[in-house]
């Protein structure tokens, strides 16, 4: 509020008029007259209800703290006065209030989201007293229906619009929905409707009667089922059919902030059961936006009829304009992401930033212009506590609202108000509106030619036209049972998205490939149309998905298979790098964070749901982006840990809270557990769809090994239930998939040994009875998730056992054995190809040259096996001088090379076999450095059981 030495120009005899009134107050309140003088010069409201209650105006003053709901509720305790009595108190104690949060605000003691808050904790207290005295009043001649219990079943009342969202501008209606609790078929049903009616009435009464001390809030029912003809009250019985049969768009939109004032114990059954599942639907529902723009258009016609452009409520750039913004992407993510349904715009606005709808910049912009307008809304209807959004025409008021909002003059506040609003219009068109033609209409694609079955029609004029092949395949689809089953809406969903797809994929290098990767993606949407509308609504999205179809047959399986990946296209930023560790951590808490915890297979459901996003997006990036190889594994591997170490935990907590933990000893402790990984998990080199091959292990120990749970098991047993729960939770199949395969025939002595292995026994088999194979396996181990002491303690035994209890004696025939038997076995190259993995000269030669060249030195050079991936056991090789430098990198370069290529293939669902001629040098001078290192080397006879 400002505070100038004189008084603004213009306002001279507002000044005086203030001062005048002032006069009169008493002497124990003079202290508030200077402010008073400012707060006057902005608010007649203020200052008359100063006039007549400065004592109990300047006692509530004298508080500075927020409001506080006790301190309203002793003032609102109605007793069993008279009914004009009643209603004179609450309008005494709104009078009274309101202007102390006018003057707070208008002081600059307040903040808006304080006096929002505040504004609205006072309606939500009046709305309550004026229920329960009611309710008191008609209890003689209208008792109340009673529950199970005995107890009074109460009428619900259902606050909506800005008093449901804690956001109640100064001189608002409140906008409430009366309901009540289902009574049955008892022969008192129809007393209780006439009791639920009765009670409403009065309720409506009590607050909007006009007095002689006015009123305390006008009251508008018309969101309730049927609008002004349909019944006060309702059953939710009778409110959930009617969402169920007659529900339309715009009332999902109302009842977003739809909030209980009373009866907050029948909350589960209004929300939970009944609007929940009607706001928000459990997939990304982009139709509304369809909906949000023919509400536009409703409110511009009316606007312009009514010459409401200056309504900074309803106008261009106004606050409705933010909230169809913000509401729209609630009920678009709602349904997948609990975290926005909200009722504060203010408190949803951030989390779609999180979400990844708006950008930072945007969200901040659009914070700062709803601020901004609801302060200017307030301070508009604080002058005389009038429920306008109409800037005012006259020269004093203008300068008084001006004044009001800290601006020097009226031209000062009202191009800091067009600019605001000029950001928001801005936003609104860009997010919400159609693509607009030069002429400003709207564009929409020509669809007849479609509509009428004429797929050869579609192709005139582009450069697919008299393509056979892309023909027959739009026909195809046009003419199958799928389209005929769908409804209309639908149909002319698809229509949209086809004609634009056939003008996109005609600029494409393989547009037949293209259009046949993309339509099993169609056939998946069309049985849920509100992914069609969201390629509509998103033509970028819609370029993203036919880009990537045609680079990776695999992206596109995933797509049909899961359509809910389309989400992710409506991002950009996707393309350049998927989630670093830690925000996939973050976005892996924000997913069981939005979980049912207590449904099992619904949290099942949410971790695959993380799982495949996040490698969808990794694969993004690898095949559309610039992400290295390296990173790409680095991401795959963080993914399976974050699942890994959640199932473990999930496991584990299971079976505890069933046997306790358990205990070993003496001397007594916990006994640990440890997750290790093998093979490319162990060594940071995880591609698509690769297995997990794990190993378990614990360190219990001791005379004594059980639970100290009721009743006990032993400690082996405790470990092979949690082992099976675990590699249960990762591999089982539900509706939407599996996490991963699993694969456990690493452990010591493969299939033949125990699923789970003591540190002790671990140790004692990979020194007395392991294969050469086995430890090169454990060359690439590492301990992945469990107890840290077991995880550090495998860590140590594997660097004991690598640089300690290798048989070097034998290594160098094993190594050159176990491969030649793999290449026998395991290529999957005909003649004249060439496996990138198993063939000479490719993969699996490089690995086995690493390890030979790793467990040959490890004891004179420990740091070798300090890491278990292959390009820094290379590089450690460098450093070492063990191979020269060239040829580490070299092989380095070769390796990678090899495993880009497996990737590629993998996202295009190829294989891993290559014409012979790729890599045609590479692959010699592989072979010529294995033919030198292993030279002469003939294998020993003594059998050796291959890997697992």
């Amino acid at each position: 509020m400002p505070n100038p030495p004189d008084v603004p120009r213009g306002l001279e005899a507002r000044a005086a008029h203030v001062a005048d009134r002032l006069k009169g107050l008493p002497a124990e309140v003079a202290n508030l007259v200077a402010t008073a003088q400012r707060v006057g010069l902005a608010s007649d409201f203020v200052l008359d209800v100063l006039t007549r209650f400065p004592r109990e105006l300047a006692a509530r003053l004298d508080d500075r703290a927020s409001l506080a709901r006790s301190a309203l509720e002793a003032a609102l305790n109605l007793g069993d006065r008279a009914e004009a009595a009643a209603m004179t108190q609450l309008r005494r104690v709104r009078q009274i209030e309101m202007a102390r949060i006018a003057w707070r605000d208008l002081a600059g003691l307040a903040d808006v989201d304080t006096t929002l808050a505040e504004t609205s904790l006072l309606a939500d207290c009046l709305i309550e007293a004026a229920a329960a005295y009611a309710a008191r009043r008609l209890e003689p001649r209208y008792p109340a229906p009673r529950g199970a219990a005995g107890t009074p079943l109460p009428l619900l009342v259902l606050a909506m619009g800005k008093l449901g969202g804690g956001e109640l501008n100064f001189s608002s209606d409140v906008d409430l929905v009366f309901l009540h609790p289902d009574v049955g078929a008892q022969p008192e049903a129809v007393e209780a409707e006439t009791h639920y009616q009765r009670l409403a009435q009065l309720l409506i009464k009590l607050l909007d009667s006009n007095t002689a001390d006015g009123f305390a809030y006008r009251v508008d029912t018309r969101l309730r089922p049927f609008g002004a003809s349909g019944p006060l009250v309702v059953s939710l019985a009778a409110f959930e059919a009617y969402l169920a049969q007659h529900g339309r768009d715009w009332e999902r939109y109302a009842y977003v902030k739809a909030r209980l004032v009373t009866g907050l114990e029948h909350a589960p059954e209004v929300f939970a059961e009944i609007l929940t599942p009607f706001v928000y639907r459990r997939y990304l529902d982009y139709g509304v936006f369809d909906e949000l723009r023919q509400m536009k258009r409703r409110i511009s016609r009316e606007v312009a009829r009514k010459d409401m452009a200056e309504n900074i409520k309803l106008g261009p750039g106004g606050i409705r304009e933010i909230e169809f913004i913000v509401q729209a992407f609630q009920l678009v993510r709602g349904g997948r992401n609990p975290e926005l349904r909200t009722r504060s715009l203010l408190t949803a606005l951030p989390l779609l930033a999180s979400d990844r709808q708006l950008r930072d910049a945007t969200v901040t912009q659009l914070a700062a212009a709803y601020r901004f307008l609801r302060t200017l809304e307030n301070r508009l209807q604080a002058m005389a506590d009038r429920q306008t959004h109409e800037l005012p025409d006259g020269a004093e008021e203008r300068q008084r609202l001006a004044y009001a909002l800290g601006e020097p003059s009226w031209d000062a506040l009202y191009a800091r108000l067009r600019e605001q609003r000029a950001i928001v219009e801005a936003q609104f068109d860009k997010i919400a509106w159609e693509v607009e033609g030069r002429d400003g209409r709207e564009v929409a694609p020509a669809t007849g030619a479609w509509e009428a079955g004429e797929p050869e029609a579609m192709l005139a004029g582009t450069a697919l036209e008299g393509n056979e092949g892309v023909a027959a395949l739009l026909g195809d689809l046009r003419r199958g049972g799928l389209y005929q089953r769908m409804d209309e809406v639908a149909r002319q969903r698809l229509a949209a998205v086809m004609t634009r797809t056939v003008a996109l994929v005609a600029s494409h290098e393989a547009p037949l490939a293209a259009l046949e990767r993309v339509l099993p993606v169609y056939r998946a949407i069309c049985r849920r149309s509100a992914y069609l509308a969201l390629l509509n609504e998103n033509p970028a999205a819609l370029e993203r998905l036919l880009n990537l179809v045609g680079q990776s047959a695999w992206l596109a399986r995933q797509i049909a298979e899961h359509p809910m990946l389309l989400d992710e296209l409506l991002d950009p930023r996707i393309f350049d790098a998927p989630p670093t560790r830690e925000e996939l951590a973050e976005i892996f808490e924000r997913t069981l964070r939005n979980a049912d915890t207590n449904d099992a297979e619904a949290t099942l459901d949410a971790i695959r749901v993380f799982q495949r996003t996040a490698i969808f997006r990794i694969a993004l990036a690898d095949r559309l982006g610039s992400l290295p190889l390296m990173k790409v594994s680095d991401r795959l591997t963080d993914t399976a840990e974050l699942v890994l170490e959640f199932a473990l935990h999930t496991a584990w907590r299971e079976l505890a809270a069933k046997y306790g933990t358990p205990q070993c000893g003496p001397p007594p402790r916990e006994a640990g557990f440890a997750v290790i990984g093998y093979g490319k998990l162990g060594g940071l080199e995880l591609g698509y769809g690769s297995d997990l091959d794990l190993v378990f292990l614990h360190d219990s120990s001791g005379a004594e090994q059980e639970t100290n749970g009721t009743p006990p098991v032993d400690n082996e047993r405790f470990f092979s239930r949690l082992v099976q729960r675990l590699i249960h939770f990762l591999t089982i199949q539900t509706s939407s998939g599996r996490l991963y395969e699993v694969d456990t025939r690493l452990r010591p002595s493969g299939r033949a040994g125990l699923l789970v292995t003591s540190l002790e026994g671990f140790r004692r088999y990979q020194v007395e009875e392991a294969w050469v194979w086995e430890h090169q396996a454990l060359l690439r181990s590492r301990a992945l998730a469990g107890s840290r002491r077991v995880c550090a303690a495998f860590e140590t035994l594997r660097r004991e056992i690598l640089t300690a209890h290798v048989n070097r004696a034998k290594l160098k025939p094993e190594v050159v054995k176990m491969r030649r038997r793999m290449r026998a076995e395991l290529s999957l190259a005909k003649r004249g190809g060439f496996d990138l993995k198993q063939d000479l000269g490719g993969i699996a030669d490089i690995e086995f040259l690493v390890d030979y060249w790793v467990l040959a030195s490890s004891a004179e050079h420990p740091e070798l096996v300090e890491h278990p991936d292959n390009v820094r056991q290379l590089e450690a090789l460098e450093r070492a001088r063990l191979v020269p430098a060239d040829r580490c990198r070299r092989l380095k370069d070769a390796y990678l090379a090899l495993r880009q290529r497996v990737h590629e293939l993998a996202l295009d669902e190829a294989g891993r076999v290559v014409g012979e001629d790729e890599f045609r040098d590479l692959r010699a001078w592989v072979v010529s450095v294995w033919d030198e290192v292993f030279a002469g080397v003939e294998p020993q006879d003594e059998a050796t059981p291959p890997p697992a």
